[in-house]
C-alpha cells in the first residue's frame, strides 16, 4: 500500500511550478490524504476522473436552479470538490505508475466538461436574477472559444509530442491561474454566498475577455507554426 510520503514524492519539481498559486497553497495538500484513502479503496486514476466530472456536472446544474439557494450553494461547493479531484486523479496516477494516454485523456475530457459546466452555471445564475438572456450567448460563446483553444493546442501537441508539454508560456500560466484548478472555482463559491450581482458579472466578462481573446492570440501562434513547417 502506497503512504501518503511516497504520494507526495510522487509529485515533480517540475509539475509544482506550472502549478497555480491556489493548486500549491490549498488543493494539492488537500488532495494527497484524500489520494491515500482512495488508493486503499483499490480505486484507479480514470475512476475518479470520470467521478469529478459527474461532480461537476451535478454542480453546474444545481448552481444553475432559479431561486433555490441552498442548492445553487451545494452546487458551488461541488465545483471545488471538482477542483480537488482534478489533483487527486494525477497523484494517484503517478505514484501508482499508471500514467498514460488514457488517463490523460480522461483528465482532459473532465477538464472541458468542468469548463463547460462553470461558465453555464455563472450564465444561469445571472439570467435567474436579471432575466437577461443574452448572457447566455456571452457564455456560450466563451465556452466554445475555450474549448477551440484545447482542441486546436491538442492536436498541435499530437504532431510535435513532447516539445509541447515541456513548453510553459505565459498564457498558460495565467490560464492554470484564473482557470478551473486556479481562482475561478473558489471565486464563484465566494461571490453566490455574499449575492454580488456585479462581481459575478465581472467573472462573466472576464472569462468571456481572457477565453476570447486567448482563443484568437492562440490560433494565430498555431497558425504561423503550421505554416512555416509545412
Amino acid at each position: 500500500m502506497y503512504t501518503m510520503k511516497e504520494i507526495i514524492a510522487s509529485l515533480p519539481r517540475e509539475k509544482r511550478k506550472i502549478d497555480s498559486i491556489w493548486i500549491n497553497i490549498f488543493l494539492r495538500p488537500v488532495s494527497f490524504p484524500i489520494s491515500w484513502l482512495l488508493l486503499r479503496f483499490h480505486l484507479s486514476p480514470s475512476v475518479v476522473s470520470y467521478i469529478s466530472a459527474f461532480i461537476c456536472m451535478a454542480g453546474g446544474i444545481l448552481f444553475s436552479l432559479p431561486g433555490n439557494y441552498q442548492l445553487i450553494g451545494i452546487g458551488a461547493i461541488l465545483f471545488n470538490v471538482f477542483a480537488v479531484l482534478d489533483c487527486v486523479d494525477g497523484n494517484m496516477a503517478r505514484v501508482t505508475g499508471k500514467a498514460g494516454p488514457w488517463g490523460g485523456w480522461a483528465d482532459a475530457v473532465t477538464g472541458y466538461i468542468a469548463y463547460t459546466m462553470v461558465f453555464f452555471g455563472t450564465g444561469m445564475w445571472i439570467f435567474w436574477k436579471t432575466d437577461y438572456w443574452p448572457v447566455l450567448i456571452i457564455v456560450g460563446l466563451t465556452s466554445s472559444a475555450n474549448l477551440l483553444t484545447r482542441v486546436a493546442f491538442q492536436m498541435y501537441k499530437n504532431i510535435v509530442g513532447d516539445s509541447a508539454r515541456k513548453s510553459v508560456s505565459l498564457e498558460k500560466i495565467l490560464a492554470n491561474n484564473t482557470g478551473i484548478t486556479g481562482f475561478l472555482m473558489p471565486i464563484v463559491l465566494i461571490f453566490h454566498y455574499i449575492d454580488s450581482l456585479p462581481c459575478m458579472w465581472g467573472v462573466v466578462w472576464f472569462n468571456a475577455a481572457f477565453y476570447g481573446l486567448g482563443c484568437a492570440a492562440s490560433l494565430f501562434k498555431l497558425g504561423i507554426k503550421a505554416v512555416k513547417n509545412s
